[in-house]
């Protein structure tokens, strides 16, 4: 219960900082949340493993993408890059608990199956894919926001549907390796989460782990439309 409420807290506050807040603000939280997580990772007092260098220069790389995000992506691409991250991982959860039964990251992510791991890179292409149908070529009621609050109509017109099903998928492996990564510099730390900030969820860096590989690969193919 406590976790699923700071889920509903935290997806309403993603909701508003995303739409409502100004440039000014929405680049200084960010700036702070991707902060806050270095503190977090670096005030535990072990021997660093590459995999704690690798999440620092990952979250020093997303920084540097604040600027070009908010001037000239808009929050579309911040809101589209996070939803494909959120999917990824909700996806990979629930079909893992319903049909997984070969747990493929044992000794990093014990609760990880291969079912759930490989149904949660491709569902969020597909639904993504299958709104941008609906919306695009059979013009539904609402065509005008999904185009407005999502940058999958600018890959579909750019790239066409298939390419933009591998765009998505990609980058749900880029979400699950955030992930991954985290989950191996925490066993090698010899701790569950890098904070208890967030009731239930752990810390900020445990909640956007699968988010600071993602948001650079995204990046990437969106800077070439």
């Amino acid at each position: 219960m406590k976790r699923a409420l700071t889920g509903l807290i935290l997806g309403l506050f993603v909701l508003f900082f995303v739409f409502l807040v100004n440039d000014t603000l929405f680049q200084i939280i960010l700036v702070g949340i991707l902060g806050y997580s270095l503190l977090e990772l670096f005030k535990i007092k072990r021997k660093r493993s590459i995999f704690d260098w690798i999440i620092f220069i990952m979250i020093l790389v997303n920084i540097s993408l604040i600027f070009p995000i908010v001037n000239s992506f808009g929050r579309s691409f911040f809101f589209t890059a996070l939803l494909i991250s959120v999917l990824t991982d909700i996806f990979a959860l629930v079909f893992g608990k319903l049909l997984g039964k070969r747990f493929i990251y044992p000794s990093v992510s014990p609760n990880k199956t291969l079912e759930g791991t490989l149904l949660g890179l491709v569902t969020p292409s597909f639904l993504f894919l299958l709104s941008g149908y609906f919306f695009i070529e059979l013009e539904i009621t609402g065509s005008e926001f999904f185009s407005e609050f999502l940058v999958i109509t600018l890959f579909i017109e750019s790239f066409g549907y298939l390419a933009t099903f591998f765009i998505i998928l990609i980058s749900s492996l880029a979400s699950i390796s955030g992930d991954l990564l985290a989950s191996k510099s925490k066993r090698l730390m010899g701790i569950k989460d890098f904070g208890n900030l967030l009731p239930g969820h752990g810390g900020v860096l445990d909640r956007i782990d699968s988010h600071i590989i993602c948001i650079p690969v995204f990046f990437i193919f969106y800077s070439l439309i």
